[in-house]
């Protein structure tokens, strides 16, 4: 008799938590034992290095929950992981070029005034209207 009922998808209890063996096997199954990347090799776990990877990463916002894990090969893991660190590094310039633009300096002038330059042909250089002789 085969079972029906469906099992309880797996939810880590906190962002450390690993899912078990045989949350794994279900993904394995689920993805055909294909690496997720859509390279279309088959995954072996007794000849290949696997890694289990949140398609949405935990610090992007992801939950650690079955549903937003999928199975890679390792190599094809650490490709995705640069790519995504590198694409979250220019973010974080892109809002740190804007917010400092909106900002306004800390200090203010306190309007004294600037000396006023005068251009010396005998010199050639620039000089300030105090500093002749």
């Amino acid at each position: 008799m085969a079972r029906t009922a469906k099992l309880k998808p797996w939810v880590g209890r906190t962002d450390e938590s690993m899912p078990g063996i045989h949350v794994l096997l279900r993904l394995y199954a689920k993805q055909n034992g294909l690496c997720a990347c859509g390279c279309g090799r088959t995954m072996n776990f007794e000849r290949d290095k696997i890694d289990c990877d949140h398609i949405v990463p935990l610090r992007d916002g992801g939950e650690n929950v079955e549903a937003n894990l999928q199975l890679l090969l390792q190599e094809h893991h650490k490709v995705k992981t640069v790519a995504e660190n590198v694409a979250r590094g220019k973010e974080r310039q892109h809002k740190a070029k804007a917010f400092t633009a909106l900002r306004k300096p800390s200090f203010q002038s306190r309007g004294f005034p600037k000396p006023t330059e005068k251009y010396s042909a005998a010199r050639g250089a620039m000089r300030t209207l105090g500093d002749e002789r």
